[in-house]
């Protein structure tokens, strides 16, 4: 199967109920991921963003909220869009966000036509690594921010427990839940530890700048358990 179709296959089963458990299952850390990465987007007027794998929206509708900003929240599942729908207009923001499904690998705008591009627990998901990060970079104008949130493999002090929740806990919290909920507890703990196999954040990092972003930064948070990355598209 192709990564985005086990995305396709993994989401659609827990789109329904998807925040709330992330928070839990994430110890609590899920919203606090989202502030930080969004606290690396600076202060734009009237700035055009995209939210690449917007899932439910959570960090769309947090940058929607932001003076004159206009947000378009783009993604693979349907399920996952329906939601994100549902919730724009239960809290008056239809306007100022736009859904649309697509891949990340081919995304339908034109060069340089945001202030912003943001992606989390994305490139897990992709076929090729590379070739989508540059497109990300395309439809990004010179000078504009992009920045990216994921899981991440800890350092030694910390994987063991790490693989232990990873391994076991997640698996048994998910089959509480549902079927759905049970193979994505599965899937995640190998699905970060194949991907920071390939690829490391020096990697990473180093095609961030490959791509037009001379000066990435990145940070590790929850005991190196997640990794936000930024930067800025060479004029």
């Amino acid at each position: 199967m192709q990564p985005s179709e086990t995305a396709r296959h993994l989401f659609s089963g827990i789109a329904s109920n998807y925040d709330r458990p992330a928070e839990v299952f994430s110890l609590f850390q899920y919203s606090r991921w989202h502030r930080f990465l969004l606290s690396k987007l600076p202060p734009l007027e009237e700035p055009r963003v995209l939210d690449i794998a917007t899932g439910t929206g959570a960090v769309a509708f947090q940058v929607a909220e932001r003076p004159d900003a206009r947000v378009v929240g783009a993604d693979i599942t349907r399920p996952m869009l329906a939601q994100a729908k549902a919730r724009a207009a239960q809290e008056g923001l239809s306007r100022r966000l736009e859904l649309v499904e697509c891949t990340a690998e081919a995304v339908p705008f034109a060069d340089g036509v945001f202030d912003a591009v943001i992606f989390t627990y994305l490139l897990r998901y992709v076929s090729d690594v590379p070739s989508t990060l540059r497109e990300l970079a395309r439809v990004l104008r010179p000078g504009g921010v992009m920045l990216s949130l994921d899981f991440a493999v800890p350092g030694p002090m910390v994987y063991p427990l790490w693989r232990l929740y990873t391994s076991l806990v997640l698996p048994l919290g998910g089959a509480v839940l549902s079927p759905s909920w049970m193979r994505a507890g599965a899937f995640l703990g190998r699905s970060i530890r194949g991907f920071y196999r390939q690829w490391p954040e020096h990697r990473l990092a180093g095609l961030w700048r490959e791509c037009g972003f001379p000066h990435v930064a990145g940070k590790r948070l929850s005991l190196g358990g997640a990794l936000v990355m930024w930067g800025v598209k060479a004029e």
